[in-house]
């Protein structure tokens, strides 16, 4: 899944500007397509490739994982393919609950395309 540039989170000059989660993953035609981004996004937390949180707001957020001083992203503890500080989400997703979100949200667009 490739993500579009568009944010709405953090600073402007910030490099790794953070990005709501819902308006992330959900596809406003497509119920599948917002569960399979769902699983494509666990695997990027998962790596420790991108960082899941909740904002001063409590929204859950995106972010990317910041890079070591040698230009690579930190993505797992070293030796092994698990991330640094792995934690585990459960977010259920419902039909009703994405016709919700694409109508609350105003969602007319895909963050992530594929």
């Amino acid at each position: 899944a490739v993500v579009s540039t568009q944010s709405t989170g953090g600073a402007p000059d910030a490099p790794y500007p953070h990005v709501p989660f819902f308006e992330l993953i959900v596809h406003p035609t497509s119920f599948s397509t917002t569960v399979e981004n769902m699983f494509h996004l666990s695997f990027l937390v998962k790596d420790g490739r991108v960082k899941l949180f909740l904002d001063e707001e409590d929204i859950p957020v995106v972010k990317h994982r910041r890079k070591d001083p040698e230009g690579g992203v930190i993505t797992a503890t070293p030796g092994t393919t698990r991330a640094i500080h792995p934690s585990q989400v459960i977010v259920s997703m419902t039909m009703e609950k994405w016709r919700t979100l694409v109508r609350e949200r105003g969602i007319t667009e895909p963050m992530m395309d594929h």
